[in-house]
């Protein structure tokens, strides 16, 4: 091992789990992603000299051989993580699907002898779980060890964990909780909104649907006020548009509860203690974005009966939930809104792909 990083002939035993996406997202505030593209890029925390903490003031080692073999790992690993794409945006600009991708393939350039993984297909869309489920065999057949961290409380597979009664929900004819009307949204390079229109009522329950990287999280932002673009469109919440003179984003903010994984990841708080905090009397609009990723499932069960009896007890208030597996969402959903995959800005145009607004 070199002083300035890893580089054993045997290779290190190499981690990746919630706590490994907490380290790379640092002490930042997960708001700031929309706020700015700056930080540590994908390409530079993909680095020789990031991924093995190099000194850039260490003299005489160039550890030349070692470069040269990183570089040829680096020609294998990237393409099939598709990480090309995302090379020039910050790190913390990622969706929480794109940040585990990132941080597989880091894990592979280290030539590890063996990874840990803690919930590997956690916040992954189905595409993704599939290319996830062919780098771990490629890694056996490699010699890599590979073991999945398992919760002695998960239940055995294909079993279902308990569910609350039914949510129940307020007819269609309710006032309008949230308004959106033709909001377009280009980030980190991505077009991921074109001409997006969307009405949720009193008491409707909707699943956001989307692969990673299109656009769910900030979607959440827009809604939230937490993106800053929320200013520059025709968004209502509660009957009122923000950057009116007499509304208040703080009063408008106090009737919205929110359960995040991404936040999970810079706060470290559990969803529990995340729904604990947020839901109140006052509540009329509960986000919940990939809350169950991180858990296990008896844990997942938990927090879906907290919230479906929270949700029977407030039968108008509006929930909106981000789920890539049927079995995170609370049961009694009945709107689904599917966003496409983002595509490079300049393509849009010739995908004629538009938003899909059904009921499940």
């Amino acid at each position: 091992m070199t002083e300035s990083g890893r580089l054993d002939s045997d290779g290190p035993i190499e981690y990746i789990g919630l706590s490994t996406q907490s380290d790379a997202v640092g002490d930042g505030w997960s708001q700031a992603r929309y706020h700015s593209d700056e930080g540590e890029s994908v390409a530079r925390f993909l680095s020789f000299d990031s991924v093995f903490e190099i000194n850039p003031f260490e003299v005489g080692a160039s550890h030349a051989a070692e470069r040269r073999a990183f570089a040829k790992r680096r020609r294998e690993v990237l393409p099939f993580f598709d990480i090309a794409p995302l090379a020039r945006r910050a790190f913390a600009s990622l969706s929480n699907g794109e940040m585990r991708r990132v941080l597989f393939a880091r894990a592979l350039l280290k030539s590890p002898s063996g990874i840990v993984m803690s919930n590997p297909f956690a916040g992954l869309d189905a595409r993704w779980r599939g290319k996830f489920r062919e780098a771990m065999s490629a890694c056996r057949r490699r010699g890599i060890a590979i073991r999945i961290v398992k919760d002695p409380d998960r239940l055995p597979p294909g079993k279902k964990c308990a569910r609350a009664r039914r949510c129940k929900a307020a007819r269609a004819s309710g006032s309008i909780v949230l308004k959106m009307s033709d909001v377009s949204v280009t980030f980190g390079g991505k077009r991921l909104f074109d001409h997006f229109s969307w009405t949720v009522r009193e008491g409707e329950r909707w699943l956001l649907k989307g692969p990673n990287g299109s656009g769910k999280t900030t979607l959440l932002a827009l809604i939230t006020g937490d993106a800053p673009l929320s200013y520059a469109f025709d968004i209502e919440l509660f009957g009122k548009r923000r950057g009116e003179p007499d509304v208040v984003l703080a009063d408008l903010r106090a009737r919205i509860a929110q359960a995040s994984a991404t936040e999970q990841a810079y706060s470290g708080a559990s969803p529990f203690e995340q729904l604990d905090a947020s839901l109140r009397e006052g509540t009329r609009l509960l986000l919940l974005d990939e809350p169950c990723c991180n858990l296990t499932p008896r844990e997942s069960g938990r927090f879906l009966a907290k919230v479906e009896a929270w949700l029977n007890r407030h039968p108008q208030a509006a929930c909106i939930c981000v789920a890539h597996r049927p079995e995170q969402i609370p049961s009694g959903f009945t709107h689904v809104v599917s966003l496409p995959a983002a595509t490079a800005d300049s393509d849009w145009a010739q995908t004629g792909i538009r938003y899909k607004n059904e009921k499940t």
